[in-house]
């Protein structure tokens, strides 16, 4: 089983010829509302997809609300786990900068309410962890992909976060660094 993302039109265009291949099957899902123009025509004839549509007219948070998310639904050891693991997986940088975050949300206390962007930014280039904020966007967008971090608005303003307990994140900060 592997999970491929089609987004890129590199890795499109190499999905396509090799789901072109005879004895090659993909099998894909695919939740958009412009499913069908997302490839060209020439790719759409490579893939020979298979359309079959699974509208269920559920409202989007009904049908979001069994999902299995370890970060966001469980607490405890399946957290904690769960973070040591994606956390392993990840660079030097991407680890640094995600202790970076652990820790300061850690240091604010159970009340904390987020980091802006623009703040955890200066806090990264101040560690040599990121040259430029691309790079910053670049791995919060591979945290949130994994679900270790979130997004939410307070006071007007953006600010990421770790969606954990704080008596977990303490554990996690003391047993990985």
């Amino acid at each position: 089983k592997t999970v491929v993302s089609t987004q890129s039109t590199v890795s499109s265009g190499i999905n396509a010829e090799l789901s072109a291949i005879e004895h090659v099957h993909v099998v894909a899902t695919i939740d958009h509302i412009n499913a069908p123009l997302l490839w060209d025509d020439q790719k759409s004839k490579l893939f020979n997809w298979m359309w079959f549509d699974c509208t269920t007219f559920d409202s989007y948070s009904d049908e979001t609300s069994i999902e299995t998310s370890l970060m966001v639904k469980q607490t405890g050891a399946i957290a904690l786990s769960s973070m040591t693991h994606v956390l392993r997986s990840l660079t030097p940088n991407a680890r640094g900068i995600f202790k970076l975050l652990a820790t300061f949300q850690q240091e604010s206390g159970p009340d904390f309410q987020g980091i802006t962007f623009q703040d955890f930014y200066m806090k990264c280039r101040e560690k040599f962890l990121v040259n430029s904020d691309a790079t910053l966007r670049t791995q919060l967008t591979e945290f949130k992909d994994h679900m270790l971090i979130k997004t939410r608005n307070v006071d007007g303003s953006d600010v990421l976060y770790i969606p954990v307990e704080h008596k977990i994140l303490q554990q996690f900060l003391e047993s990985e660094f």
